[in-house]
């Protein structure tokens, strides 16, 4: 007799064979139970999760003797001849290959008869969207008014290329990925009737390898078994070219040590050995997926890694995965990816890492029930405070103004200190003369207009606000103004503003304005005007 593969030797006959798909199951039993039949569905999902067999029980359950039901027997011609692939009711067609309108034209004329043998006549278009637009169009009006009594099943792996007025007239259902566990318990049962007994990590390579899909997973386990009757970790990872467990735990822990010497010796290593470089990266990867869902993954190992280098580890072997597809030599990427992470740390790494065991001692101290915060630190040494003035409610503006013109020289000083250099040269020009509410009436002597325009500017107003609200203890604002020097106190004008002529005129300006704000601000002097 001729060897049937595991994927059809143990494809499910019946729906409670199916695995996983619980949701289309339950809805296409109902649909058979309840007489609901619909005139055309859509099963789209990847390669290898059950879109033909859901379709070909679906059809045993419409045209077995006892249906339309969904606990057909299974055993009547018409289950037995669905089984077996030549019951004239159900039509299977390739889509690759019967793609162009003239196959959906022949099909359009066979709809039109009635079945033969069965109650429903059943066409399972396999790989839809490889249909071209012209056979799409030709089977659109057949497809909405079908015949009575015939179903379309149409399934692809790549339903964005199906055009929605095709989509709209079927029911969609949406297959899903397996997922790994699902795939090892299915393997498993698998084998257990072959009388094959597997190695448990074995199987777990071989779900991580088929990528969701149960048919990949059956046809690995045949190709392995060919090579090996005894399913071990060694062959698997013969068969598919990729390394075992244990290399990558190797590989990471050399990679946590920043031996870059061991880290190219196992890279040369699997080269030789005939591995997939390019499925190692990806194993790699996948091992540290699951790090980040699972914390104790890498401890179990050895290894503990911050968030963040974990993060960094992750993106240059992703990196690495992506150049490796436009390389001839796949070692390259690779190693250059292992010289980028063996680098000393940066300060700003050591510090990362620092900040991350501090954040770790708190929480620890937190689950005891002490609180951090209520924790006092007290500073190493004192450190120069700014002299803070503040005011009596009581106080009239008079008395205000008077302590904000005693303490004008302190304020000055301060914004200094606090390296607002620009503001206390414009503002030295000045002197507090009123005080209106929150604001501080400043009074520029005449000549000096540049220094008041320049103050009245936001990017130096604003700064010079905040020290002097911080200085005096409340909210002021500055106000600019032209004032006479006369009324400001000698103390403030000193020789920084000219003095009076005898007549009473300003005299005249040696230089400009420019010029003095300019020596105000980086302390020069003027050593010789020169004349034109």
């Amino acid at each position: 007799m001729t060897y049937l593969s595991l994927y059809r030797r143990w494809r499910s006959q019946s729906f409670d064979e199916v695995v996983g798909q619980s949701h289309i199951v339950r809805t296409l039993k109902n649909s058979l139970n309840s007489g609901r039949i619909s005139h055309a569905y859509l099963f789209s999902g990847p390669r290898g999760t059950g879109k033909t067999t859901l379709a070909r029980l679906f059809a045993k359950g419409l045209n077995c003797v006892e249906g339309p039901t969904a606990d057909f027997c299974g055993e009547c011609p018409r289950c037995v001849g669905i089984t077996q692939g030549n019951f004239l009711d159900v039509i299977e067609i390739d889509g690759a290959s019967n793609r162009g309108i003239e196959e959906i034209r022949k099909l359009r004329e066979q709809v039109q008869y009635a079945p033969v043998d069965g109650l429903y006549k059943v066409y399972i278009i396999d790989e839809v969207h490889m249909l071209t637009q012209d056979a799409f169009n030709a089977l659109l009006k057949t497809l909405e008014e079908p015949p009575e009594r015939v179903v379309f099943i149409l399934a692809t792996t790549d339903p964005q290329k199906i055009p929605t007025t095709i989509l709209s007239r079927c029911q969609r259902y949406d297959f899903k990925r397996f997922p790994a566990e699902d795939i090892v318990n299915h393997l498993q049962y698998v084998l257990s009737k072959e009388g094959v007994v597997p190695e448990p990590e074995a199987l777990e390579i071989i779900a991580e390898q088929a990528d969701g899909g149960m048919r990949d997973a059956l046809s690995i386990v045949d190709q392995c078994l060919a090579y090996s009757d005894h399913l071990s970790v060694e062959a698997v990872s013969t068969v598919l070219g990729v390394a075992t467990r244990d290399r990558i735990i190797g590989f990471l822990q050399a990679l946590d040590r920043r031996d870059g010497a061991e880290l190219f010796k196992q890279i040369q290593d699997l080269y030789l050995d005939g591995k997939s470089l390019s499925q190692f990266v990806r194993d790699v990867l996948a091992f540290l997926r699951r790090a980040v869902t699972n914390e104790t993954t890498l401890p179990d190992i050895g290894i503990n890694w911050s968030n963040d280098r974990l993060l960094q580890v992750m993106a240059a072997f992703s990196e690495c995965e992506r150049d490796m597809r436009y390389v001839k030599d796949n070692n390259i990427p690779l190693e250059l990816a292992v010289l980028h992470l063996i680098q000393p740390e940066s300060p700003l790494e050591k510090l990362q890492e620092r900040i991350d065991a501090l954040e770790k001692k708190v929480r620890q101290l937190e689950q005891t029930g002490i609180r951090v915060a209520d924790i006092a630190v007290q500073p190493k040494r004192e450190e120069k405070q700014t002299p803070k003035v503040q005011f009596s409610p009581v106080n009239s503006d008079p008395d205000k103004l008077k302590t904000i013109q005693a303490h004008w020289q302190d304020y000055l000083k301060m914004l200094r200190n606090e390296r607002l250099i620009q503001p206390e040269a414009f503002l030295r020009e000045g002197y507090p003369v009123g005080l209106e509410g929150d604001q501080v009436i400043i009074g520029f002597p005449q000549g000096r207009g540049f220094h008041k325009a320049s103050i009245e500017q936001d990017k130096h107003r604003e700064p010079a606000e905040r020290a002097m609200a911080k200085m005096f203890g409340f909210p002021l604002k500055i106000k600019c103004i032209m004032s006479d020097l006369k009324q400001q106190p000698e103390a403030v004008v000193g020789d920084a503003a000219p003095e009076p002529a005898e007549n009473g005129e300003q005299p005249e300006q040696e230089y400009n304005e420019a010029v003095d704000a300019a020596l105000k601000i980086f302390g020069g002097k003027v050593i010789k005007i020169k004349d034109d």
